[in-house]
């Protein structure tokens, strides 16, 4: 068998840990490293190694190519606004493509991403391994069975309190606009956590490989760093098949709580939990499944298949079109009339190394528990509640984003 030639984009950051899973978990009679995208290759733990091995690095994918180069898989980990490009550049090139999450920036470049990939006959994975695991796809499976009826509506939380560091390790994390003034849209919940909201669109669509599409989205947007974007998010999604998803992140709380969720489907609930021992459904007759935890897999189990489906052919788990919905959910985030709103200072605690807010966490958790789709939080000094009007159900209407039936679901 002659091994998979990998080029990789980006080989600091995340792209790093791709690297360190190549090079210590897979043979070269598997998998062999053809080339490197790095405007900054110095950078990383593994340039030494790089240059040791004789591997050509280039500061951008069309120089790669131009140069007669090929590569049977391109894996990248790039910042944001280059996953498409770059993508469409391998893809032209005769590559398959693994790219990591999201997929891209906006619902246009999806587009073409899509049509390309049509174009060329190549496949393109997206790198969110909840939906590689097994545990994942054994409940997807059993949902698309309707062993629990149809999917009413769907929360998750996730606190991940993040220091000055995380923010300031690139040049556009937390950025709506790049320095060169591309879109860049990073932020909670289309960088670190978006592997969850991505989740419930996941487990929600129609088919193994599919996610459902938002028609509305409404929410809250908060920020205590001082970050084009948010750092907090309560996002209220209803979807093309009338489920309800609900989300909750945040950088910015003073304890961390790891992902958790509950689906509720017409004849279970099913929940994700620091007591619940892995995916637990709760049958209406008595029944349980356990279904394992989605971090029992490798995280890197995504790198393994798709080396694997350069060889063998396979199909694709997580498609762009499974990705897109994602992406039009946090495009309708950032049309949402509402401004991103700034925690008042009084309520920020600013340490040597983070920034948290009091009593965040803790109203985070009761939105959480609520279904609420709003936060109110309480402080030593003041109780904020983030809408206070007499019409308040008018009020969450017109900060809602309706998906047009034009838009690129």
């Amino acid at each position: 068998m002659i091994p998979t030639r990998i080029l990789f984009s980006a080989i600091s950051g995340y792209g790093y840990y791709y690297l360190k899973t190549l090079f210590e978990e897979i043979p070269e009679d598997q998998a062999i490293i053809c080339g490197v995208i790095d405007p900054e290759p110095e950078k990383s733990g593994y340039f030494n190694e790089i240059v040791s091995r004789g591997v050509p690095i280039y500061p951008d994918m069309e120089s790669y190519f131009l140069d007669g180069n090929k590569a049977d898989l391109t894996v990248i980990a790039s910042p944001l606004q280059y996953h498409v490009p770059q993508s469409i550049t391998a893809m032209k090139n005769g590559s398959n493509v693994l790219v990591d999450k999201p997929v891209g920036v906006t619902a246009g470049e999806l587009k073409r991403l899509v049509a390309v990939r049509n174009q060329t006959g190549k496949w393109l994975e997206v790198g969110y391994q909840w939906s590689f695991s097994d545990a994942i796809q054994n409940l997807k499976r059993d949902i698309l069975k309707g062993r629990f009826g149809k999917a009413v509506r769907m929360k998750t939380i996730c606190l991940w309190p993040r220091p000055y560091a995380y923010f300031n390790r690139n040049n556009w994390a937390g950025k709506i606009f790049a320095e060169d003034g591309s879109l860049v849209l990073d932020s909670i919940a289309n960088n670190a956590c978006a592997h969850f909201l991505h989740n419930m669109l996941f487990l929600a669509g129609p088919e193994i490989n599919l996610s459902s599409a938002p028609l509305t989205v409404m929410g809250e947007r908060w920020r205590a760093y001082d970050i084009q974007n948010f750092d907090t998010v309560v996002c209220k999604v209803v979807t093309d098949n009338d489920v309800e998803i609900l989300f909750y992140a945040s950088h910015v709380t003073e304890n961390l709580i790891n992902p958790a969720f509950q689906l509720e489907f017409e004849n279970a609930s099913i929940t994700l939990n620091e007591n619940s021992n892995g995916i637990l459904a709760v049958i209406n007759d008595g029944t349980t499944i356990n279904y394992g935890h989605p971090d029992a897999d490798h995280q890197f189990k995504k790198l393994f298949r798709a080396k694997d489906a350069c060889q063998t052919a396979l199909p694709v788990v997580c498609p762009p079109e499974a990705a897109i919905p994602q992406t039009l959910c946090i495009n309708a985030l950032h049309e949402l009339p509402d401004e991103i709103q700034t925690f008042p200072s009084r309520f920020v605690v600013k340490e040597k190394d983070r920034r948290w807010v009091k009593g965040l966490g803790e109203a985070v958790q009761a939105a959480y528990e609520l279904w609420a789709d709003k936060l109110v939080f309480e402080t030593r000094d003041a109780k904020h509640v983030t809408r206070d009007t007499e019409n308040e159900e008018e009020d969450r209407d017109s900060n809602a984003r309706t998906i047009s039936d034009k838009e690129d679901r």
